[in-house]
């Protein structure tokens, strides 16, 4: 009789552990799954950061492309959006007579707080009028 009082003491110490080791493991799990989360989020912010830059260097660039020169497209600006501030510059180098290579760069700050993140585009305008029949190379 006293094997059998021992057995059922033993078996539920057993228990107690497994339940103890069960716990562990949720545990582990969800704390793999939370930062998982936080993970994707951060990468969702920073993907809407970019869209948001793109966007403002596609305004610049067609701001530059498409107003005649006498209403000038503003060179340096900055633009808050969502709570981040976005530095947009425009930079203009002529490459021939009639041709103008235009340079946008869009800087905002890191989420993390890292080196701040930057987009450059470049595009090239022509000055002559689109009235002569003469097409852009």
């Amino acid at each position: 009789m006293k094997s059998v009082h021992t057995s059922r003491h033993t078996q539920r110490g057993m228990a107690m552990v497994e339940a103890l080791i069960a716990s562990a493991l949720l545990g582990l799990g969800l704390l793999g799954a939370t930062r998982l989360t936080l993970h994707a989020l951060h990468l969702l912010r920073q993907s809407a950061q970019q869209t948001q830059a793109q966007s403002l260097a596609r305004q610049a660039l067609d701001c530059v492309s498409a107003l005649p020169a006498a209403s000038p497209c503003p060179l340096q600006e900055r633009i808050e959006r969502a709570g981040v501030t976005y530095e947009v510059q425009l930079q203009a180098n002529a490459t021939g007579a009639a041709l103008t290579e235009w340079q946008v760069s869009v800087q905002w700050p890191d989420a993390r707080g890292s080196d701040p993140r930057r987009l450059v585009w470049r595009t090239r305008v022509s000055a002559l009028s689109s009235r002569l029949g003469v097409s852009s190379p």
